[in-house]
């Protein structure tokens, strides 16, 4: 409910504002205070210790993740997207989300806009398809999965 909300606001403020920059200015700088909040108290509240005897087989998965991923994301994301330059940024993204979750995404696109220059396709693609489909299907499928459980 809250992305509707944020992309309502969007809509609306770039129909009736006329500095579109200072407008991108404000939503990059609290979409940047919002993640560091996010991350942080992700980091804070992990417990890594409780994972010691599980260290190879996670290494394992994590290593095949990350190769599957990226290969993915270069073979098949780049290159239905269109080959150019939005469609870095979005296998970029879409190479965050794999590995993590759609805040991850972001912080991989922003650096690599950072870097070079933004994507404002990529920057609504990203979030809206991980963000707000991924969660409806995961919410579906942990439901039907639960339901078979038990």
């Amino acid at each position: 409910m809250s992305m509707l909300g944020g992309l309502l606001l969007r809509l609306f403020l770039d129909r009736n504002s006329r500095d579109h920059y200072a407008l991108y200015e404000n939503i990059a700088i609290i979409g940047e205070v919002s993640l560091a909040i996010f991350v942080s108290v992700v980091i804070t509240t992990m417990q890594l210790w409780k994972l010691a005897d599980l260290a190879l087989p996670l290494l394992t998965i994590l290593l095949l993740q990350v190769l599957l991923c990226y290969l993915f994301c270069v073979f098949i994301t780049f290159r239905l997207c269109g080959k150019n330059y939005d469609a870095a940024i979005i296998a970029t993204g879409h190479s965050g989300f794999g590995l993590g979750a759609v805040p991850v995404s972001m912080t991989t696109m922003t650096a690599v806009c950072n870097r070079y220059h933004y994507s404002q396709i990529a920057f609504f693609v990203v979030p809206l398809i991980g963000g707000f489909i991924s969660n409806i299907s995961n919410a579906l499928i942990i439901t039907f999965f639960l339901n078979i459980a038990g």
